[in-house]
């Protein structure tokens, strides 16, 4: 198996519920952070006064689904978990059942431009550079779409390289396990953990900020994060996005996999492997 797909296997991994857990502070005493389910992009606005709008201020967003998602199910988050299911229950374990999505997956993502969440999204984000906020992108995301992530965003109207808080890739590198690296703004996290992966980028880069904003999905991420920064000096808001919930939920199978039969038959050079 190539390199690209270890690493989308681990990206793909870490998007599962109980891969990194859901993960609560441990002895943290700071008091005020603030963790808030919210479906409107900007909200973020209501944590920022004129005071912030400096580089010292960081304002980090997770990708799918909350800046951006296909236009259709198909490749979708809820697209992926549904099918690992499927293909458990057709008797392929864990590991099986990803390395059979990953070529798929990411064929679908190199045809696929994603939209923005909300209306709101591209105007906030560009509205916050403009100010001169530090914002960035923590994405569970592998290396191995650090290119077409990049295109995707641009796609939308959204360029993080635009006010980079440090121009040069960072590379996180355990033991154990897939890099995680930071480029163009982004920081592909993989498999890793978002909190553990942030605090490393913060130590590289040397930038403490004196607030935190995170926007996020899934709240084992929020979770990560707050606890990461728990011995920190600076302000925590965490904000679980739930704009997409009702989509989340209502995920229909059935149009998924029609969609799939049309991009096969759309993009035959790709080859997808089946599904079934």
């Amino acid at each position: 198996m190539n390199k690209t797909y270890i690493y989308l296997i681990a990206f793909l991994c870490s998007l599962l519920p109980g891969c990194t857990g859901d993960q609560s502070p441990a002895n943290c005493s700071k008091q005020n952070d603030v963790i808030i389910e919210s479906n409107s992009i900007t909200d973020i606005t209501k944590y920022l006064d004129p005071s912030d709008y400096s580089s010292n201020t960081l304002v980090v967003f997770d990708i799918d689904n909350t800046l951006g998602r296909p236009p259709t199910d198909l490749g979708s988050d809820q697209w992926f978990y549904a099918n690992i299911e499927r293909l458990k229950k057709e008797g392929k374990n864990f590991q099986e059942a990803v390395k059979h999505l990953v070529p798929i997956y990411l064929q679908i993502h190199q045809h696929t431009q994603m939209v923005p969440v909300e209306n709101e999204t591209v105007p906030l984000v560009r509205e916050l550079q403009k100010k001169g906020i530090t914002v960035i992108a923590l994405t569970a995301r592998s290396i191995s779409l650090t290119n077409r992530t990049a295109a995707q965003l641009q796609q939308m109207g959204i360029d993080f390289s635009l006010n980079l808080p440090y121009k040069f890739p960072i590379v996180y590198e355990p033991e154990n396990g897939q890099p995680a690296i930071y480029l163009g703004g982004i920081i592909f996290v993989g498999n890793h953990d978002k909190g553990e992966v942030l605090v490393h980028w913060l130590e590289q880069t040397g930038i403490s900020p004196h607030k935190v904003i995170f926007v996020d999905d899934k709240m084992k991420n929020i979770r990560s994060v707050e606890k990461a920064l728990c011995k920190q000096h600076y302000p925590f808001i965490g904000i679980r996005y739930s704009r997409l919930d009702e989509r989340v939920k209502n995920f229909n199978v059935w149009q998924a996999d029609k969609e799939l039969e049309q991009f096969i038959e759309a993009h035959p050079e790709s080859r997808p492997v089946p599904l079934t």
